[in-house]
């Protein structure tokens, strides 16, 4: 009890003044169990699975192809087959002492789980041996010289937590085969660095962001593999204080990750095998308090399937595939009857593989960012169950989450070229990696991501770039004003949405953030006919400023003038050759746009200087407004014309026989243009055949077109329908 209570004084201490720098407790995050909850006595193998399942789990091999395809991988590791590498010296460069603990640790876990996988007597031996001799001299050489603080350092304590769950992982699987001597030399080693980490985490990290969090993680895989232990109570205690910090402040309530998908994915290989070793060793569920993580991995995929490159991320794939085995009984908002196991499996089993693929054939590097401490094919191998069907979503495929992520698609259909995907962006800042994208937006669409966010930086977050352009406003799709980009209205607050449509025919939705000088964007999204995408920004100033809207057209050339650019993709790792064409429009006198170039990544390493436009006018209350039309290779897009009238805007797409026509103004005031009336601040009208088919209005009290009224009501209204 001493030690617990002498920690939690730790955690007083180090909150106390974490908090100084931020509020990491008014965030709407979520939190699990806090008690630890260990069994009566230790038992091993437990982890991953029992003695009793191990038959099962070396069956798995033959089930599928998939389950076939993860164990070649792993038989064929280079970590079954090296030679246990050398002790470093404290005086060694940084990689090669990094690369030394985190290849030993998988190697012992490698060979750890091959025991279980034969039943030949000699080959069970050889593996015993292997992990024996691999655990004998687990974390030898210079570690503890080290200051893990020292961020970039080649120990630092975002691998602490993985090194420690492969080295408990392999001790779990031999430890039935040690004598009493070799176990009780092995369970030092671990005690030791299981003790070291439990008395510091907190003060290496006082922050609760991945590098509290990962090897926190860990810490909770140890305690339960050495359960049997007197302070593996308080090592558990620990582990979930640190990680519901982190899940507290970084995690939204609906599953929104602030710091961005890549460390998201970088947080799973340390969350995910805690949750897996305290479910199996402890009977506890964590999972449920996980969920909406989950749902919200299949709701933000774009339509390859892969995790936006928001925040400071590459893109990334979904690894929903390794979680589904824990939710074939959970229900989930997005199926009608299906368990969420199976629409996570479906979004695995659609994910385009390519560019993550041929990353690791370029530079050696997976799509965790912990490709030298984390064995991803083997923990693929484990919690693989090839017994879950695949079922895609049945609900709306336009999904609006509170957290403040608004997902615009028209299918499920993943590597459709018919798809059409927009994330619109306005989730709460953490405090660490953040970037000035509010209100920001990307688009994919005819397999190719098109309209997109800079991304990260070139390879790694400590490159001077990555400051000096990645994170800034001008490198994402965002509306500043006098330079500078809208931020929240108060600490851990998420930007107001308001006014959500979604129909079959036509999806709508408005956020709103002040700038820090005064002022505000509202910029809404509309989605007519879900084919295509229109930007709406109203900019008000207290004082005539100086708006401009950034338009990132992706990985392409750009052509075109005036109004019109088009963006030309071929054929590459990240989609199809396809177009998408442009039309900006703003209300201000000296309304202009420019060409420029800037910087993208979409996954480490591969980056290239693109072209994007810069719109910008001076005013008040301006307004702007952008057609975003996607269409095939070589396909001209629609005719597209506008009209001003002082600061209101109409516009028409005209597409065959349909004509589409969009009002936009900063207040609700009379605007009449051509045979439309309204008083609208956005209106749309869709005629088919001469006829209006459709309409949306946001805050109307009147709507005439072509002389019939659709609508006349006392109060402004907010809607669309469908004749």
């Amino acid at each position: 009890m001493k030690t617990l209570i002498l920690i939690a004084g730790l955690f007083t201490a180090a909150t106390a003044h974490a908090v100084e720098l931020a509020n990491y407790e008014s965030y709407n995050g979520f939190t699990c169990n806090s008690v630890p909850q260990l069994p009566a006595n230790e038992t091993h193998p437990s982890l991953w699975f029992s003695a009793e399942d191990a038959a099962a789990m070396r069956g798995k091999k033959d089930q599928d192809e998939q389950a076939s395809r993860l164990w070649k991988q792993v038989v064929e590791s280079e970590y079954l087959t090296m030679d246990l590498l050398p002790v470093p010296s404290a005086n060694d460069e940084k990689n090669p002492i990094h690369q030394y603990y985190g290849f030993m640790s998988m190697i012992a876990k490698y060979s750890g789980f091959m025991i279980w996988m034969t039943d030949d007597g000699a080959e069970k031996q050889k593996w015993i041996d292997r992990t024996t001799a691999s655990l004998q001299r687990a974390y030898d050489g210079p570690i503890y010289l080290f200051d893990p603080k020292s961020k970039g350092g080649p120990t630092d304590e975002i691998y602490l937590g993985s090194w420690l769950q492969n080295y408990v992982s392999a001790y779990d699987w031999v430890q039935p085969y040690l004598t009493a001597e070799q176990d009780h030399a092995i369970r030092q080693r671990l005690i030791k660095q299981a003790d070291w980490m439990g008395r510091n985490i907190y003060h290496w990290t006082p922050r609760p962001h991945n590098h509290l969090s990962k090897p926190a993680w860990g810490l909770g895989s140890a305690a339960l593999a050495l359960c049997d232990e007197k302070d593996a109570y308080s090592w558990l205690g620990v582990a979930l204080a640190a990680g519901n910090d982190n899940t507290r402040y970084f995690f939204s309530a609906d599953g929104i990750y602030r710091e961005g998908s890549q460390y998201m994915v970088f947080s799973w290989v340390n969350f995910l095998p805690f949750m897996i070793h305290y479910h199996n060793v402890s009977g506890v569920n964590q999972f449920d308090e996980f969920q909406p993580l989950m749902e919200w991995g299949v709701g933000v995929r774009n339509g390859n399937g892969w995790l936006p490159n928001i925040e400071d991320s590459f893109i990334r794939p979904f690894p929903a595939h390794m979680a589904a085995s824990m939710y074939k009984n959970s229900p989930t908002f997005l199926h009608s009857s299906a368990p969420l196991a199976e629409v996570m499996m479906w979004a695995w089993n659609t994910t385009d593989m390519k560019p993550f693929d041929a990353a690791v054939q370029k530079t050696g590097f997976n799509y965790t960012g912990a490709s030298w401490d984390y064995t991803l094919p083997l923990d693929e191998y484990l919690t693989y169950d090839p017994s879950i069907k695949s079922t895609p979503p049945d609900v709306s495929p336009t999904i609006f989450l509170d957290g403040g992520q608004s997902m615009f698609r028209n299918t499920w259909k993943t590597s459709d070229p018919s798809g059409r995907f927009l994330l619109f962006q306005g989730v709460a800042e953490a405090d660490n990696h953040q970037h000035a994208e509010h209100l920001s937006f990307i688009i994919s669409a005819e397999n190719q991501m098109m309209a997109c966010d800079a991304g990260y930086s070139r390879k790694s977050y400590g490159e001077k770039i990555r400051t000096e352009w990645y994170n800034q406003a001008e490198a994402h799709n965002v509306v500043t004003l006098n330079g500078k980009a809208p931020v929240d209205v108060a600490e851990n607050v998420t930007p107001v949405s308001r006014y959500r449509i979604n129909t079959s025919f036509f999806d709508f939705e408005e956020k709103e953030a002040p700038y820090p000088d005064g002022g505000t964007l509202r910029r809404a999204i509309a989605f007519p006919g879900e084919s295509y995408f229109v930007v709406a920004d109203i900019v008000s100033s207290p004082v005539a400023a100086e708006a401009t809207a950034m338009l990132h057209g992706g990985r392409a050339t750009m052509e075109g003038d005036g109004s019109y650019r088009v963006w030309n993709y071929v054929n590459d790792d990240y989609g199809s050759a396809a177009r998408m064409h442009a039309w900006t429009f703003g209300s201000a006198d000296d309304f202009k746009i420019e060409n420029a170039e800037g910087e993208l990544s979409y996954i480490k390493g591969d980056y290239g200087v693109y072209p994007y436009t810069k719109a910008t006018g001076t005013g008040t209350d301006q307004v702007i407004l952008q057609v975003l039309y996607p269409s095939a290779e070589g396909k001209e897009g629609p005719k597209v014309s506008s009209v001003r009238n002082g600061n209101q805007v109409a516009v028409t797409v005209q597409d065959g026989n349909t004509t589409d026509v969009f009002v936009l103004q900063p207040t609700a005031a009379p605007a009449t243009f051509e045979s439309l009336e309204t008083d609208a601040t956005f209106a749309w009208i869709r005629k088919e055949n001469g006829r209006v088919s459709k309409v949306a209005v946001r805050e109307a009290t009147t709507l005439k077109a072509n002389g019939t009224i659709f609508l006349q009501s006392d109060k402004p209204q907010t809607g669309a329908r469908e004749r």
